[in-house]
């Protein structure tokens, strides 16, 4: 019993997180079904359009998705983040190894954003994790979000929180296939 107990509450964790992350993986479709934000937020030559929050699920993590496009010659990279109302902000991405759907803090600590391109945090890919989130946050809400880029400093935008059951959770896993595998989850602040 007390086996069934943990394997039920494994599982929920899981389900938790994979709806904090989301789980669309195609590279080619737009972050979500929701109207485009058309503000945008620049720092020198750096971008940031699209910020969307996903923090309204009563869990304690969530996730912030975006556009940043590096319209300079010079590579730069998001190397850190923070957001009032979360203990812990980490970079993470998602992504499939074999039929496994894996979450996990990126390599380095640093998602690239390469000159002349458009970088996509989106659900199901890379995104901006929020960890042991305070609290809910209403759908509509504006949530303020410090952007810290290698070359081009510090960013404040704001993220519009979304109602992710509204949107679907995109897992698009036909049954019995895949799984989510937790690597790293991190105990204590970077």
């Amino acid at each position: 019993m007390k086996k069934k107990i943990f394997i039920i509450s494994w599982l929920a964790l899981l389900l938790a997180l994979a709806v904090a992350c989301g789980g669309q993986m195609d590279e080619a479709e737009p972050m979500d079904d929701a109207e485009p934000m058309t503000d945008s937020t620049e720092a020198g030559t750096l971008q940031v359009t699209d910020v969307t929050a996903n923090m309204s699920l009563p869990t304690t993590t969530g996730a912030i998705y975006m556009l940043i496009s590096n319209n300079s010659d010079t590579d730069d990279a998001l190397v850190g983040a923070t957001i009032p109302g979360c203990g812990v902000v980490e970079l993470h991405e998602m992504a499939m190894d074999g039929d496994v759907m894996v979450m996990r803090p990126v390599e380095g600590g640093r998602i690239p954003v390469p000159a002349g391109e458009t970088v996509t945090l989106k659900r199901g890919g890379l995104h901006v994790m929020c960890i042991e989130k305070a609290e809910p946050v209403e759908v509509g809400q504006m949530v303020p979000v410090t952007l810290q880029f290698e070359n081009a400093g510090t960013m404040e935008v704001e993220a519009m929180t979304i109602d992710i059951a509204e949107e679907g959770m995109g897992m698009d896993m036909e049954e019995g296939e895949g799984g989510m595998d937790m690597e790293e989850m991190p105990t204590s602040a970077p």
